[in-house]
């Protein structure tokens, strides 16, 4: 095998990624399933794949290598399952799951199959985060202890009402309390520490924008590893003001880092005995730290957006089907970004108080 093929399920967003895969070397798109033959012929004319499928069954029995599964949230388990016991490898969106019941089912079904599952967490592979990442593996952090994380999204116009009818980000985001959607702000920092969050806590606001929704306009989930270290995740789909989905920040016994707040900032990094006391000085000083796959990347693909670096996630999941190695971010990894928003909910309704979150446990 010299390429792995990949069938994309869902032609929305799944569209982009289909688009973003022929800067994959190590893999090609192979078919596009979706049943709205409008967005498929889109995804056609914006991608030249060539095989469409409008049934899922049909692309699960091809000879595709792999499912990259972009369908709504809450179906991602159900269509990575049917294409793990397939016998396809599986490429999920976020989240991994939508209750903790689907992730121990998903869990299963990794074991079973023996097939790769890889989660597609873009945050994971953001231009501005690899370079943190390459300094903090290169010990100019020290020891990290304290990572922030902000989803500040202004998306009332995102949820229709619940009594026009079933929309999943009506379901599940603004009819749900916590963070259902954490891993964007969870899995870059869940890199960072290499350890998995133990307890998460979660605090509200309440609604002040919709009446009709559950949510909090902001609540804050805090969380502590298992080491103790401490993450503060803010989630807000509801405020009037400014976006801010894409904020980090990190600190570390001999090292900080702030992502921008505002379009007018710089990422900054504070580095000890490197930058002056009290100052903060450019991320991009530290570019060297940047890693090969990123400096490998044409210049007119380079960009710092979430979605920057999704070609070198597609990338790493082709290699680790014909390596057979272990995804960059296998299904244990998936459950622990994903099963912390999950509980935050639980806490959210105890008024904060912890809740303890479940171990996921690689085979072996």
């Amino acid at each position: 095998m010299q390429r792995v093929k990949i069938g994309v399920l869902g032609a929305g967003r799944g569209a982009g990624l289909a688009r973003t895969m022929q800067q994959a070397p190590s893999a090609e798109l192979a078919a596009v399933c979706d049943a709205d033959e409008a967005r498929l012929a889109n995804a056609v004319a914006a991608t030249g794949v060539g095989r469409t499928y409008t049934t899922y069954e049909a692309m699960l029995d091809s000879d595709v290598d792999a499912i990259l599964v972009a369908s709504p949230m809450p179906l991602h388990v159900e269509h990575s399952v049917a294409a793990l016991r397939a016998g396809k490898h599986v490429l999920s969106e976020v989240t991994a799951a939508t209750s903790l019941e689907q992730c121990w089912e998903l869990l299963g079904a990794v074991r079973d199959t023996g097939r790769k599952y890889m989660m597609a967490e873009n945050y994971c592979y953001m231009r501005p985060w690899s370079v943190v990442l390459g300094m903090v593996r290169a010990g100019l952090f020290g020891e990290v202890y304290y990572g922030e994380a902000d989803q500040i999204q202004e998306f009332k116009g995102g949820f229709p009402r619940p009594d026009t009818g079933y929309n999943w980000r009506t379901a599940e985001l603004a009819m749900r309390q916590g963070h259902q959607y954490i891993t964007h702000n969870l899995g870059p920092l869940y890199w960072a520490f290499g350890e998995r969050v133990a307890s998460v806590a979660c605090h509200g606001s309440g609604q002040r924008h919709l009446p009709w929704a559950k949510a909090d306009s902001t609540c804050v989930v805090l969380c502590e590893t298992v080491s103790g270290k401490l993450l503060r995740i803010r989630l807000d789909f509801f405020s009037d003001r400014p976006n801010n989905y894409m904020y980090l920040g990190l600190q570390g016994t001999r090292a900080a880092y702030e992502a921008p707040r505002a379009g007018n900032e710089d990422h900054k990094v504070y580095v000890e005995g490197r930058t002056p006391r009290g100052a903060w000085q450019s991320l991009w000083d530290y570019e060297e730290h940047l890693p090969d796959a990123w400096r490998r990347m044409p210049a007119d693909q380079v960009n710092d957006n979430h979605d920057g670096g999704a070609a070198l996630m597609i990338e790493d999941f082709a290699r680790c089907i014909l390596d057979d190695t272990k995804p960059a971010v296998d299904v244990v990894d998936a459950l622990n970004m994903t099963a912390p928003g999950l509980l935050s909910e639980l806490s959210r309704q105890r008024g904060g108080a912890p809740v303890d979150v479940p171990e996921f446990r690689r085979e072996g």
